[in-house]
């Protein structure tokens, strides 16, 4: 017993001073040691149920915000539209009936936990019961349900804003929370992309499906080195396929890394 704890402290004071070697390294600018990746940001919960955003108007969902949340238009591929709408600031008898003739309610109620959910849906001919971008605070979940229009399924989309131009590591992952098997359930397929205008943009990497009996039930994805420009949009894009009702999908973890050095 004695040898083996003068063996572990051994080990222990070779780890301190290697540690110590390379952080001398960092400190000094050694050309050859590379400095890890630096997560610059990160999606949470709160990013989703916070109305206001974290930009400067107040707004929430705006061209100021680091993280921005849309849908596909059904009938023009390629080109998205904001939610614009945030069930946090519905009225109570809002939130238990929807809105007269545009969003159907209650609120939230084909979600897991309804009373503890908030996100960002359409203002208009949107089923609010589930459609939409949300966090789920009672398990701290970002849960992304696609949406439909007249029985045509439609995609959803969270964008990040790049803060400098370099080079990005791209890494999330994702779960179809509602396993169905046969026709026509055909899994969520994800796309990261970066939009280019006009309703063109750049696919990343993609991958899927998942869920519904036609692969694993979850997937990670790691995109790296990939050259950005600031100000440029970052788009990972929640896909349901030809059938979007059972394609609840929680994103386990979405989080962009800095791969090089900011000049």
């Amino acid at each position: 017993m004695k040898r083996y704890l003068q063996f572990v402290l051994l080990l222990a004071a070779h780890s301190i001073v290697a540690l110590a070697v390379h952080l001398h390294a960092y400190a000094h600018d050694d050309p050859t040691v590379k400095a890890p990746p630096r997560v610059v940001a990160e999606l949470r919960p709160a990013d989703i149920a916070n109305p206001k955003g974290d930009g400067p108007d107040g707004k929430g969902n705006t061209e100021d915000d680091t993280w921005q949340f849309w849908f596909e238009l059904i009938h023009a591929k390629g080109k998205f539209a904001r939610l614009s709408l945030h069930t946090a600031e519905l009225s109570a008898q809002q939130r238990k009936d929807g809105i007269k003739k545009k969003v159907r309610g209650p609120i939230a109620n084909m979600l897991p936990h309804p009373t503890d959910t908030e996100g960002w849906i359409y203002h208009r001919d949107w089923d609010g019961r589930f459609d939409g971008i949300w966090a789920d605070r009672k398990t701290a979940a970002i849960l992304v349900h696609p949406y439909t229009e007249k029985t045509d399924p439609g995609s959803l989309a969270i964008t990040y804003k790049v803060p400098a131009s370099g080079r990005y590591h791209i890494a999330g992952a994702i779960t179809d929370l509602q396993v169905a098997k046969g026709k026509p359930h055909d899994g969520v397929r994800w796309r990261v992309e970066k939009p280019l205008g006009t309703g063109r943009y750049e696919v990343i990497g993609t991958g899927g499906p998942i869920g519904d009996d036609v692969g694993p039930n979850a997937t990670q994805f790691g995109l790296r080195n990939v050259a950005l420009q600031q100000g440029d949009l970052l788009r990972l894009v929640i896909d349901p396929g030809r059938w979007w009702g059972t394609d609840l999908t929680r994103i386990d973890y979405h989080k962009i890394e800095r791969a090089d050095d900011p000049k």
